[in-house]
């Protein structure tokens, strides 16, 4: 019995070891992630910012076109593509999760 006790004590440290291996190399691979998905999770707070002040959107936008029409005419551009980038990304995630 004092045998098993001991395979099963060896075997449990060897587990403990290799348990905090793998947490340390996680730890490395989390952190190289931690930048990105902090810049898109900035970016989804700020489509849900946009969703719920619609106003607030179209106020800055008045005030954008008032302060600089070709300004404006440039941005929109950008806005354009921005808008179907989400727009197909928006469509490409619904098909991948019902």
């Amino acid at each position: 019995m004092n045998r098993r006790l001991a395979e099963i004590r060896a075997r449990r440290e060897l587990l403990l070891a290799r348990s905090a291996v793998q947490r340390d190399t996680l730890a490395l691979l989390v952190q190289r992630w931690h930048a990105p998905l902090d810049l898109a999770d900035r970016g989804l707070r700020v489509v849900h910012y946009a969703r719920e002040h619609p106003g607030a959107i179209l106020l800055a936008v008045a005030v954008l076109v008032a302060l600089s029409p070709k300004r404006a005419l440039r941005w929109a551009g950008g806005a354009t593509a921005i808008w179907r980038g989400y727009r197909w990304a928006a469509a490409a995630l619904g098909r991948l999760a019902p």
